[in-house]
């Protein structure tokens, strides 16, 4: 392995780890772009084939095997690259279109229709029992509507309408917030109260062979899921390109679209490659984008003694959201951008949430 590939290996697991113990420190699209480089240079990488982070050796929640390993998406940004990924698929004529929702991703396991245990994804073999907790939150089924064992795949989610309401001076984003609830030990987890759950997948007996009807099954067992939409390839296309213009609409935190081979038992034949079904695709969102101007940096210290540069600019209406603040991430960060007082910046909402400036046009070398 050349050097070029050891620092991309070594700067992964940092972003990783970081990433899922909610403290990122670099947007998505940077780490999935440091990611494709090292796919390309050493494909077999373990940083290449990662899923989420293991849990943290000094958690306090019981780590637990997952009963069928949670796998991730691999992941197209243009129609070519979509285009692409159908070919791959098998001869699928119809396909699922459904949010690719930025939550907490969790696994329900029931037995006679009752709730025996939910775990966060971790690594996508072991996870957190966090069921204690998760029983608060109001919409997720403590018993199903009829007596079945079933294993349900779902995310964890706050809306954000809640998030502005109640945590928005105290927390980054609702992601962040809703998986730090869905773990937090103090008041025994009260606050997964504000959390919601949107159910996507089950396994169970009898289970039906397209994924519009276990998308209903799903409703009829009592949960909520999220919307789907099934059609050839042209509508999926023009719905995608609706998505993107709607995305400020829905009412939790979206950062793509996930598109899925309609016929279960063609996508369940067609595989996967490190957990990551062949089956299966996460289309992502471009990132919003506006000009602003820098006011300030201030140097801000967090809980873990960190300290990070966060830009004061102009306030800039992105995607129905005024941003003021931008975090600068790190000091490598702040020092490429070279910024200055008043200079002119192309600030982005990577992946609808976290605020970031891209380019500094008074320094053409950032």
């Amino acid at each position: 392995m050349n050097d070029e590939a050891k620092v991309l290996a070594e700067e992964l697991t940092r972003y990783r780890e970081s990433y899922y113990n909610l403290d990122p420190l670099v947007p998505d699209d940077v780490y999935d772009t440091k990611k494709a480089r090292l796919r390309e240079l050493v494909p077999e990488h373990f940083e290449v084939t990662a899923v989420g982070a293991e849990p943290p050796k000094n958690s306090p929640w019981e780590k637990v095997a997952h009963e069928i390993p949670m796998g991730s998406l691999d992941k197209v940004n243009t129609v070519e690259e979509f285009d692409e990924w159908v070919s791959k698929t098998g001869g699928a004529v119809h396909f699922g279109i459904t949010h690719k929702i930025d939550g907490a991703s969790l696994e329900l396991v029931y037995k006679a229709g009752k709730l025996v245990r939910g775990v966060t994804r971790g690594g996508g073999t072991i996870g957190e029992d966090v069921t204690r907790n998760i029983i608060k939150i109001p919409d997720l089924p403590k018993k199903l509507a009829w007596d079945v064992d079933a294993i349900v795949r779902g995310e964890v989610v706050m809306f954000k309408s809640v998030f502005a309401e109640k945590y928005a001076d105290r927390y980054a984003n609702p992601r962040n917030t809703a998986a730090s609830k869905m773990r937090e030990m103090r008041g025994g987890g009260a606050d997964c109260a504000n959390l919601a759950f949107l159910a996507y997948w089950v396994q169970c007996e009898d289970r039906p062979n397209m994924i519009l009807y276990m998308f209903k099954l799903l409703e009829s067992l009592g949960f909520k899921t999220p919307p789907l939409i099934v059609s050839d390839v042209d509508l999926i296309k023009a719905k995608f390109l609706e998505a993107t213009q709607n995305r400020a609409d829905v009412p939790y935190d979206i950062d793509g679209e996930v598109i899925s081979v309609a016929d279960l038992k063609l996508l369940e034949s067609l595989g996967d490659v490190a957990m990551r079904p062949r089956g299966q695709i996460a289309w992502k969102f471009e990132s919003e984008k506006a000009e602003s101007k820098v006011l300030d940096v201030i140097w801000q210290v967090g809980p873990t003694g960190r300290v990070t540069p966060v830009a004061k600019i102009e306030p800039t209406k992105i995607g129905g959201v005024t941003i003021e603040s931008v975090s600068l991430h790190n000091l490598k960060m702040f020092a490429e951008l070279k910024l200055s007082h008043d200079c002119r910046v192309l600030i982005e909402r990577r992946n609808d949430v976290i605020p970031y400036i891209s380019k500094n046009f008074d320094n053409e070398e950032s």
